[in-house]
């Protein structure tokens, strides 16, 4: 269980680590029994997640990627954000997140950009 400041921290680090394009540090916030589901697909561990934030920040290089202020109550984190990859048009998602004893246990993501644009 992490408290909100606990799990404050993780987002802070993450978005941190996000905005830096660091696959490294945001690979940190992860273990090998963290679970990310992207539009219905489930990807488990390090090497998973680590190929999908790969081509994600490929994906999110090319554009422009406003993410509105998060919501967090006590392990859980929700964002929604809006992309605009260049030449194309607008395209919303939302991310969840746990945080349990500082890692990021489960994370979803939906968006119909990755119908278009595949990460995994």
């Amino acid at each position: 269980m992490s408290t909100v400041d606990e799990t404050k921290q993780v987002w802070a680090h993450h978005i941190e680590a996000w905005d830096a394009n660091d696959l490294d540090a945001i690979m940190s916030d992860y273990t090998e029994d963290s679970i990310l589901v992207l539009n219905n697909t489930v990807k488990k561990g390090i090497q998973e997640v680590r190929s999908v934030f790969d081509n994600l920040f490929k994906l999110f290089s090319n554009g422009e990627n406003i993410i509105s202020p998060e919501v967090i109550e006590g392990e859980i984190i929700y964002i929604t954000w809006n992309f605009t990859p260049t030449n194309d048009h607008n395209y919303f998602g939302t991310d969840s997140f746990v945080v349990q004893n500082r890692i990021i246990t489960y994370q979803t993501i939906g968006s119909l950009l990755y119908e278009k644009y595949p990460v995994v």
